[in-house]
């Protein structure tokens, strides 16, 4: 090991004597459940299902989730490759590089999260963790691959010199064999999230980087263009840029440069049910966000306005060679137990046709073996023909943003429903449909040009018959809680807004039925995430009413915060303190009553 460092034995981390420490923590509360969670945690590796039962907020979620990791799956580092990461944090990536590549040498400049990483690294031989602010980081060895994963923009703060971010991307390049690989993730200055209200991520403040007030010490991100011109001054000529969705710290979807430009790939359907966050606090929305891409995504503003950039960028364009400049989109599956977490990719086959194929992130069989659990099985198309067209479910969205009302919504989920019924059999005065036809709710069906609708992404299969009403309450309650508010069903719960959608097509769901289809969810949802408490989330879920499915519309949260505001008013104003201090107000007021008297008088005449 480098002889700059000496090992501290007792936190598992090498450090310069003397060296720095950096001023960075998300909290001392949180740091320290982290730290903690991970001491007592049996497994600790990148899929814990230990770990993400521990996630209770923002910042243990953005550390301990392994969604995370989508980030890195598609650039397939493997055992030859020597990684640096500089800024691991708390270590979820340097995890996930540990068990992924041949080493890993992790740099935090904070005593505190380098020992979180540490630990979470523990039974890592092939890992070790630095302390050291990166601009002092010693290290004659070079890599294939150097990351700063949400690092770049704290340059200003932690980097000396006139042009700290160019400094940081140079120190970078210094670090990265001759085809060497920068693997840069970074908040767009000018994200669409952004534009719609959410606070700025590194401040806490709405419109900051929108309205360009960074100071010389704060948190940078920029727009596209301008990061471009910052890399090829640092030296890395040749670059690719990703577009990750939501984000890339817990990305859904990552789109390639070319998927923007491909008329015949619906990029704005992949984007149908994601929405951004305001990762803790609230967010003011003045408007649907995955509605939002449709027009932008026309007029070629996704590159401008994606929420984040991934940026894979080296000295030489041999780095290409590593990409597959033929893949479109990749999409995975957030939230599922790692047995059944997927890779979804969209490919550019021969004669220009799009195939889809589909993969599990952490196999344990083959994908032609269906997987059987119970009832369930879990049997991924290795691949098929990409069908154009618009994804069904967006109609509702679009329906429902106009102000659509129930009986609008009834006729949208007519061809669904009529379609449904044709493939139905009766048994004992109920209506089953084939154990294939599990997951052919709205969101997995596309209207083609013809007008019909044809299903897509079939993965799922019971084992048993399905029964109907199983299958029409989790779809709409799916397609509703990504749809827009309208305040023409404000006043229905879920529960009566399924209810009266289906009754145009002559289909009564009894409360017995949406009983029995509390029960099937809860057990398909422990099977696929693990969650053994879902029974009493779902039937909240059905009593809640559907405008608070989805984000409410700005006037709605203004309405609300005003109300907060006077209520605060008026406990102060009952205060004893209140009371006691009204004639000092009365007095500091009265220049201001005096010359209001004159300003009248001077009008009366």
């Amino acid at each position: 090991m480098n002889a700059a460092y000496i090992l501290d034995p007792t936190r598992r981390i090498w450090q310069r004597p003397a060296g720095p420490a950096i001023a960075y923590s998300d909290g001392g509360d949180a740091e320290d459940y982290l730290l903690q969670t991970l001491r007592q945690a049996g497994d600790v590796s990148a899929t814990s299902r230990e770990l993400s039962a521990a996630i209770r907020d923002w910042p243990s979620a953005y550390h301990l989730s392994p969604v995370r990791h989508h980030l890195l799956h598609f650039l397939a580092i493997g055992r030859s490759h020597r990684v640096l990461e500089l800024g691991c944090g708390c270590g979820a990536m340097t995890r996930f590089l540990g068990e992924s590549c041949g080493s890993v040498v992790a740099v935090e400049g904070s005593p505190r999260r380098a020992e979180i990483t540490a630990e979470r690294c523990r039974d890592l031989t092939n890992v070790s963790i630095h302390c050291d602010n990166i601009a002092d980081f010693v290290c004659t060895e070079k890599f294939d691959y150097v990351t700063l994963i949400g690092v770049l923009e704290y340059a200003p703060r932690f980097v000396p010199g006139n042009d700290p971010v160019r400094t940081m991307l140079e120190c970078a390049r210094t670090f990265l064999k001759p085809a060497g690989v920068l693997i840069l993730a970074i908040e767009n200055q000018l994200g669409l999230k952004y534009l719609n209200g959410c606070s700025e991520d590194h401040l806490g403040v709405p419109f900051y980087g929108i309205h360009g007030l960074y100071g010389k010490t704060d948190p940078v991100t920029f727009g596209r263009l301008a990061l471009t011109e910052k890399l090829q001054q640092a030296g890395f000529p040749h670059r690719e840029c990703f577009y990750p969705f939501p984000d890339y710290k817990l990305p859904q979807v990552i789109l390639s440069a070319v998927a923007c430009s491909s008329p015949d790939f619906d990029v704005a359907s992949l984007l149908a049910g994601i929405t951004s966050s305001d990762h803790g606090t609230e967010s003011y929305s003045a408007f649907f966000e995955p509605l939002a891409w449709r027009p932008l995504i026309a007029n070629g503003l996704l590159p401008e306005l994606a929420n984040s950039f991934l940026i894979v960028a080296s000295q030489h364009e041999d780095f290409l060679s590593a990409l597959d400049p033929a893949v479109l989109a990749r999409t995975y599956s957030p939230k599922r137990l790692p047995n059944f977490a997927t890779e979804t990719v969209f490919r550019r086959a021969e004669k220009g046709r799009i195939v889809v194929g589909k993969r599990l992130l952490h196999p344990t069989e083959g994908l032609a073996t269906p997987c059987y659990h119970g009832s369930l099985i879990h049997q991924p198309v290795l691949e098929t023909e990409y069908i154009p067209g618009r994804l069904y479910s967006t109609e509702l969205q679009e329906l429902l943003a106009r102000g659509g009302d129930i009986t609008a919504a009834a006729a949208w989920a007519k061809d669904w429903l009529d379609l449904l019924l044709a493939h139905t059999t009766s048994e004992s005065g109920q209506r089953f449909l084939p154990g294939d036809w599990l997951d052919a709710i709205p969101q997995n069906f596309v209207r083609t040009a013809d007008g019909s609708l044809q299903r897509i992404d079939i993965e799922w299969h019971w084992s048993l018959p399905v029964p109907f009403s199983w299958l029409v309450i989790r779809g709409l309650i799916n397609t509703l809680a990504v749809a827009p508010p309208s305040r023409a069903i404000t006043d229905l719960s879920l529960h009566q807004a399924i209810k009266a959608i289906v009754a145009d097509s002559a289909i009564a769901l009894t409360d017995e039925d949406f009983r029995q289809v509390t029960e099937f969810e809860a057990a398909l949802r422990k099977i696929v995430f693990g969650d053994p408490a879902f029974k009493k989330t779902f039937e909240l879920l059905l009593a809640r009413p559907v405008q608070q499915l989805s984000l409410p519309s700005r006037r709605e949260q203004l309405t609300q915060q005003i109300d907060l505001i006077e209520k605060e008013i008026a406990r102060i104003k009952s205060t004893v303190s209140w009371q006691v201090t009204k004639p000092l107000r009365l007095i500091a007021n009265l220049p201001c009553h005096l010359r209001k008297l004159l300003s009248r008088h001077r009008e009366n005449g």
